[in-house]
Parts: C-alpha cells; sequence; structure tokens
C-alpha cells in the first residue's frame, strides 16, 4: 500500500501535461486570443482581467453593459481513461458472478479480460476544467465600475495500478478461486474550485494628457479542494464531489490593475490578481492529501487597436501553481481581431508555458453583434494530447 501510494502522489507530479488550464477565468474574447487581455480586454470582460481598463474605456460609452453568462470548459482524455475504468469494471463485476458461480471458462476468461484492463490504465490520466461567469457594467465615468463574479474548477484524474493486482490475477487457479476482494489498484480525482464575488472599481487619471487608470477589485473568494481515491473497481468520476471528500474555505482576496494609453490606440496593461496568499489543503484520502494553492499572479499586457484590427500580447512576470505537488506555469499570450464588418469578428490566438510544463494551446474564436445592444461571442480551443475546450458568452448594452 506505501508503494501505491507513492506511485499516485508520483502520477500527479510527474504528468504535467494532464492540466493546460492556465486562466482561472473563461472569457470568449480574450480567450480567443490566446488568453491574452490586460491591455486589450473589452468592458464586460475587464473585471476579470484587469479592472483598470473599465476607467480607459469609459469615456467612449455611455451605456450599461452586463455580461451574462460566460460558459466555458476545456479537457483531455487521451488515453481514454474513463472509458477504460468502465471496462474494468464490467470486467470485475463478471470475474466476480463467474467465481460465486463456480464457472471455470467464465473465471478464466474474465481474469485475462480484467488484466488486460489494468495493464491499459498504467500511467493513464486525464483533466478537466470548467468555468462560469458573470459582469455588470455601470455607465459612470468619475468612478467606472463593474459587479462580478466568477467560478472556476480544475479537476485532474489519474490511475494508479498496483502490479500487485495482476500478479494476484495472473496466479489465479479458476478451478480453485478466492473470493474477490477490493483491488489494491486505485482511480483518484483532485481538483480545486475557486469562486470569487467582487467589484472592480476603476479611477481615471491623466499624466501630461496621456490617460491612465487604477483599478482596484475586492472580491470575497471561496475556495474548495475535493481528494477522491477508491479502488480501481469503485472508481466513479463524477463521485469525486461528494462532500466527503470536500474541504473548504471562505476568505477576502484583491485584485489590482493598472493601465495607460500613451499614443493613440497603443494601450499597456499591468495586473495582480490574487494578492493575498491562500492555501487549502484537501481532505485525506486513502492516506494522502494535496495542498490547493492561491498564488499572486502578475501579468503584463500590450495592444495596438488600429480601428478593424487589433493585436495583443500578454507575459506572465512570475511563475503559478494550483496545488503544491505539480509544477507551475508561466505563461506567454499572443493573438488578434480582426473586425471584418460592424457586425463580425474574427479571433485568433496562441498560448505557451514558458516553464514547458504545460501544452501549448491555440485558439480559434467569433464575435457577432446585434443592433449594438446583443453580442455573442465563440471560441474554440485544441492542444496536444487531444485536448479541446470551448467557451460561449452572451453579452447586452443598454
Amino acid at each position: 500500500m506505501k508503494m501505491l501510494k507513492l506511485a499516485l502522489s508520483c502520477a500527479l507530479i510527474l504528468s504535467p501535461s494532464m492540466a493546460i488550464a492556465g486562466q482561472q477565468y473563461y472569457e470568449a474574447r480574450s480567450d480567443a486570443m490566446g488568453g491574452a487581455g490586460v491591455a486589450s480586454s473589452n468592458r464586460v470582460g475587464a473585471a476579470f482581467i484587469n479592472p483598470a481598463l473599465l476607467a480607459l474605456q469609459a469615456p467612449k460609452f455611455n451605456n450599461f453593459a452586463m455580461l451574462l453568462p460566460v460558459l466555458g470548459a476545456d479537457g483531455a482524455d487521451k488515453d481514454q481513461m474513463l472509458d477504460k475504468f468502465d471496462s474494468l469494471q464490467d470486467s470485475y463485476d463478471a470475474l466476480d458472478a463467474a467465481i460465486t458461480a463456480g464457472n471455470a471458462t467464465g473465471v478464466d476468461k474474465f481474469r485475462d479480460d480484467l488484466v488486460s484492463d489494468l495493464e491499459s490504465l498504467k500511467d493513464n490520466n486525464a483533466y478537466v476544467s470548467v468555468g462560469i461567469g458573470f459582469s455588470i457594467v455601470l455607465p459612470t465615468h468619475k468612478m467606472p465600475m463593474a459587479v462580478f463574479y466568477k467560478s472556476y474548477i480544475d479537476a485532474i484524474g489519474v490511475a494508479a495500478i498496483a502490479q500487485s493486482d495482476i500478479d494476484s490475477l495472473n496466479g489465479l487457479d479458476a478451478n480453485t478461486p478466492p473470493g474477490l476482494a477490493d483491488l489494491d489498484s486505485q482511480g483518484a480525482v483532485v481538483a480545486g474550485v475557486v469562486s470569487d464575488l467582487g467589484v472592480a472599481l476603476s479611477f481615471p487619471l491623466s499624466i501630461v494628457n496621456m490617460p491612465i487608470a487604477v483599478g482596484i477589485s475586492p472580491k470575497f473568494q471561496r475556495i474548495d479542494t475535493y481528494n477522491y481515491v477508491v479502488s480501481a473497481n469503485n472508481f466513479e468520476a463524477s463521485d469525486f464531489n461528494d462532500s466527503k471528500y470536500r474541504n473548504d474555505e471562505v476568505t477576502f482576496n484583491l485584485d489590482v490593475g493598472i493601465a495607460m494609453e500613451p499614443i493613440s490606440g497603443l494601450t499597456i496593461g499591468l495586473s495582480g490578481r490574487n494578492l493575498i496568499s491562500q492555501d487549502v489543503e484537501t481532505v485525506e484520502a486513502q492516506g494522502r492529501k494535496f495542498t490547493y494553492q492561491i498564488e499572486p499572479i502578475f501579468t503584463a499586457g500590450v495592444a495596438y487597436d488600429w480601428g478593424s484590427l487589433t493585436l495583443t500580447s500578454d507575459i506572465d512576470l512570475n511563475a503559478h501553481k494550483r496545488f503544491e505537488e505539480i509544477e507551475g506555469t508561466q505563461y506567454w499570450r499572443v493573438g488578434g481581431e480582426l473586425k471584418a464588418t460592424d457586425w463580425f469578428a474574427l479571433r485568433v490566438g496562441y498560448r505557451r508555458d514558458m516553464k514547458d510544463n504545460r501544452a501549448n494551446i491555440y485558439s480559434l474564436g467569433t464575435g457577432f453583434e446585434f443592433g449594438r445592444v446583443f453580442y455573442l461571442d465563440f471560441t474554440g480551443i485544441v492542444g496536444s494530447d487531444d485536448a479541446v475546450g470551448g467557451v460561449l458568452q452572451t453579452s447586452y448594452h443598454f
């Protein structure tokens, strides 16, 4: 059992490609441009990314805006791990039934099937990230502000296969088999959920006639962690969010930002998110627990807007971890938006982890405007290890 716990820990540490998300929020326009938005986000996304942009953009607008909702998800199961667990459970149940019935032919067949399923699950992993959010932007020019909510989950699944199971099954006598006990092999899901509810406040300034703004976003923050570890024959990925596997903490946190426009069309931005560090431990499962981290992350961005074409790039100024036991990320993001007509935009982007711990991400998105009131945005995401994802959002401007 000690060796299996070690194997599970190593699987989480040594499988960096299984968790590629790096934003902790979804926003369709930003995600379509590789996740860049510190200098280029529009009003409805600014509260998620850089609150200072609210004031920088306020002179161009005098209307109320609402993003409701944004929905996003991405994931990868390159090994078809979940399907293999289903197959393993079928083989396990069939073997148990054959042993109970004294069916030596069935025992021999389903034992081989179970061994094959265990072998196929070695070193398998999968991940999924899901997010939801909204923002309400108030048309106040002296102190532009927005109320926002966002919730984001990272879930990592791994298979920890015990060689002792395979050896015991291979040595099983089909004519006189013992009763079937739970496997020593395990399936595990480790997850963290961060939910923010706050208000973004932005303050317009001017230095030598250069527009500049600072922003601050105080927020209530809830952090939920999950640590689901069970025998492989009982593994159901959807069970991971049962309350007995969950630990949670409610706290306060803070985002800040600055944005300036040194020349017309050029925007430079800097954001700092989650300035107050938090560590939340998971519950203990099978003798193992993990630590989910909320760490400050600072990002600089630049964007140039030619009217019909916008190019932008962001770079993280420090590395950032989710789980203490899993290597961190530090992203460079680049993207662009082409406004083909006054009602249709096409966006493309790329995101690269400079630490080389996560897959590189490519994104493509579109935006539609209906009567300057209703906006509909789509984004598609692809990466290595068969990673795919998408973001959908609607926003309203009155």
